[in-house]
């Protein structure tokens, strides 16, 4: 029930002839009849059963229309995106003001909010990442830490984090309040991998090895995870499994083929699926350490920039990967709960 709802006359006699006639105590008419302790209190206090009329405007829109009004803003993202304008030319043909429309879907938990950006995932996808998350949603800490977590970001200077600013009303476009834009950042990719709680290599990449593709790939990343794969198993005896994603030097032929024949064995890791791999969230902590200790130098230098990285880098707490894979559970989880669609991580 509602709490903050109305209750009827009847509602409101009930709960009288419990209290008055029946010696119920609040607590045990609470139980009772499911009625919140205001609404019981209320209606004891009342001079009378009825309910007295409401003072104020009634609203425009009736119970209908606002059931009506949910169900159009859910039913796609088109009408997700609407304004409350847009909603009420859309449905009422403009009969109803935006600003009756805001107040009802508030009164139903409704904001205008920013929305998420998520890659986008067709129903084959969906179905392989639910399969995957079903498959792996029992494991052990000791086999998710067989695998070896990679991917790569693109670093650029400049504040990571939404910036805030202490000024009056009207400084909005005061050059202190302002935070630069730049139309071209200067930035690079590195690439980084990581198994239980601890880091493997970390490669910034370099300016001569020109752009990334399938055998730039190969020359530069791939030898550097086969030496750690096998000084892992020298060590440790521990044989990795190789995690990385589907882009397009991963999965091409000769990339496959150097795989095999370095005898790495690769986790068949499901399309369009960050939320399921740990270090996607190592890259936001590197980017706000940068931030913290090097301020927001819009464009630093390659030298700086590098030096920059390769310290977060070199920072990130084996605590944190850690925690990291302890979240790999909740994460098949969240997967699942979502039938292989988006999830929070």
């Amino acid at each position: 029930m509602a709490p903050n709802r109305h209750l009827t006359t009847e509602e409101r006699q009930r709960i009288r002839t419990l209290y008055f006639d029946g010696h119920l105590s609040q607590p045990r008419i609470q139980e009772t009849t499911g009625y919140t302790k205001y609404q019981i209190r209320h209606a004891i206090r009342a001079p009378a059963a009825e309910v007295a009329p409401r003072s104020g405007r009634p609203r425009v829109i009736t119970a209908d229309q606002e059931l009506e009004l949910i169900r159009y803003v859910c039913e796609s993202k088109a009408h997700r995106r609407m304004s409350f304008l847009e909603l009420s030319i859309a449905l009422f043909n403009s009969l109803l003001n935006w600003i009756t429309i805001r107040n009802a879907l508030y009164r139903h938990g409704f904001r205008r909010r920013v929305a998420r950006k998520k890659p986008p995932i067709s129903e084959a996808n969906q179905q392989k990442r639910l399969a995957w998350a079903i498959e792996h949603k029992d494991w052990t800490l000791e086999q998710w830490r067989t695998i070896l977590w990679s991917d790569e970001t693109w670093v650029v200077g400049g504040p990571h984090r939404k910036q805030y600013v202490t000024r009056r009303i009207d400084e909005e476009w005061d050059p202190t309040c302002i935070v630069e834009k730049h139309q071209r950042k200067g930035g690079w990719m590195f690439w980084g991998c990581f198994y239980g709680s601890t880091k493997g290599p970390g490669i910034f990449w370099e300016k001569e090895w020109g752009s990334i593709n399938e055998y730039s790939y190969r020359k530069n990343i791939l030898p550097n995870v086969h030496e750690f794969i096998n000084d892992t198993f020298e060590q440790h005896h521990l044989q990795l499994s190789f995690m990385q994603d589907g882009a397009p030097g991963h999965r091409a032929a000769g990339t496959k083929k150097d795989l095999e024949n370095r005898k790495i064995r690769v986790v068949d890791w499901p399309p369009f699926s960050p939320d399921l791999n740990p270090i996607e969230s190592c890259w936001n902590w590197m980017k706000d350490y940068i931030e913290d200790k090097y301020g927001l130098e819009e464009k630093p230098s390659y030298a700086k920039l590098k030096r920059y990285v390769e310290e977060a880098w070199q920072e990130l707490p084996e605590s944190y990967l850690q925690t990291l894979l302890d979240s790999m559970p909740s994460r098949c989880e969240a997967v699942i709960a979502a039938n292989g669609m988006h999830t929070k991580y």
